[in-house]
């Protein structure tokens, strides 16, 4: 259950991590080895088809994307870019750009850097090839110790999923080991992979058995136990917003709003309301990551992360005015916990997003974002890096109480400002807390270790 620091309150009020796209092959225009007709060579980066990814040709054949190997274009809506016959002679490396690159496999942008790597001859780059690659395998042995056809590893699996049922086994396999890939081929751990590929093997076998669509579960790794958690597979915004009976909680990161609000999505309209000028019957449209309100003012929302659990966007009528906010299910808000230790944070980098306006802030009033690197040095002390400021050193500590479902974390930054911080939600990769104030209902803080996802809410919150 939620803890009992937090009590729970609506009003109604004045105004308030990849889209998917479905394309064809460029495969007409090819030969059977990949090749255009005018001698140029097309490959293909691919778990779901990855766009905007950058390609380097391994021209030194070091396994590094070194000075002038980096080409100019990058990849399009299918995964694809073309490249010179000669550069084909070379092994690739495809470079996965958190913030900047994204997965036909889910909404909005990818959140996790990686490197795909195939070598000389081969057109397409996946966590396949990748890993053939560093366990130094052919991409036709990697496929025998997983029992899948190779034929189709070396093909555009995501497309012939509607002619073959075994590409969608392989596709579920993809999407899921490119959360096993390090940000460059050398981060990679590699005994860690051989466990979790082991793990997944077994999984999907229990799947497989289960007669379960391949194409409707996604499955999360946890790194430290190793094991793969599974849940409905969120093919877009409006699979996110309507799932688990369509009602959703919005938790405000803005210090002018402090207590949660509800709406309800079902069929392209709002069939449940607790913010007083979305009204229940107002029509919404989904269009990429963003969302349409027909309310009084019309009302939008930008998403920038969404996972099966969670979601982080921008609701506004007046973009000068973005409120940030952390989107989850009514089930998960009202029973949510977390299990998070302090060695989740001791020799860690951790980043820490607020609103500086406190609670004193005016309903409507811009937000002040802040973003804090946090360094947490040992069990005591904690290197505080506010952007735009020099870093300082200062206390923290972290205690759990058995009997409760939460955590708290209690930094003491500059200013002889203590911050007392109640975990309050833990989720694919994000983490809602609570500052606790005095006389007033908490605020929310919200930290994370993926420092790309920091920088860009920061970013755009502004």
């Amino acid at each position: 259950m939620r803890g009992a620091h937090e009590e729970v309150a609506f009003i109604c009020c004045g105004g308030s991590n990849h889209f998917i796209g479905v394309w064809g092959s460029d495969s007409d225009n090819n030969d059977d080895d990949g090749k255009n007709l005018d001698g140029k060579v097309t490959v293909q980066v691919i778990d779901g088809y990855l766009s905007n990814a950058q390609l380097c040709v391994d021209r030194n054949r070091n396994a590094h994307c070194n000075t002038g190997e980096l080409l100019t274009e990058k990849t399009n809506g299918n995964g694809q870019i073309t490249i010179s016959e000669s550069d084909s002679q070379f092994p690739l490396i495809a470079r996965v750009i958190a913030g900047e690159s994204s997965d036909s496999d889910h909404p909005g942008f990818v959140w996790q850097e990686a490197e795909f790597y195939a070598p000389a001859g081969q057109t397409i780059l996946s966590p396949f090839s990748t890993l053939a690659y560093l366990n130094d395998q052919s991409l036709a042995d990697y496929a025998a110790s997983l029992n899948l056809d190779a034929n189709l590893l070396s093909q555009d699996y995501v497309a012939l999923k509607s002619s073959n049922p075994d590409a969608k086994k392989v596709h579920l396999y993809a999407r899921t080991m490119h959360a096993m890939l390090g940000e460059t081929l050398s981060d990679n751990n590699l005994e860690g992979q051989k466990t979790w590929i082991q793990n997944l093997k077994n999984k999907i076998q229990a799947l497989e058995n289960g007669q379960v669509d391949f194409d409707a579960v996604t499955l999360s790794l946890d790194k430290d136990n190793g094991q793969f958690t599974q849940s409905d597979r969120v093919k877009g915004i409006q699979t996110f917003l309507e799932g688990n009976g369509g009602v959703k909680f919005l938790e405000w990161l803005n210090a002018s709003i402090d207590i949660p609000h509800q709406l309800t999505f079902t069929d392209e309209k709002i069939t449940d309301s607790s913010i007083g000028y979305i009204q229940v019957g107002t029509d919404y449209q989904v269009s990429g990551t963003s969302v349409t309100m027909a309310s009084q003012p019309e009302t939008k929302i930008d998403f920038v992360y969404v996972s099966p659990d969670i979601a982080l966007g921008y609701v506004y009528s007046d973009p000068s005015t973005k409120f940030l906010t952390f989107w989850q299910s009514e089930d998960d808000y009202l029973n949510g916990s977390t299990d998070l230790v302090q060695e989740d944070f001791t020799g860690q980098i951790w980043y820490l997003l607020r609103d500086a306006a406190g609670p004193e802030a005016k309903e409507e009033e811009p937000p002040v974002p802040e973003l804090n690197e946090l360094v947490f040095l040992s069990a005591t002390h904690v290197s505080i890096n506010p952007m735009g400021s020099d870093a300082y050193e200062a206390e923290w500590s972290f205690t759990s109480d058995p009997n409760e479902s939460f955590q708290t974390l209690t930094i003491q930054f500059s200013n002889n400002d203590s911050m007392i911080l109640d975990t309050d939600v833990s989720k694919a990769g994000v983490t809602l807390l609570k500052r606790k104030i005095v006389d007033d209902n908490p605020q929310n803080i919200l930290m994370t270790q993926n420092k790309a996802l920091a920088k860009a809410l920061h970013k755009h919150w502004q």
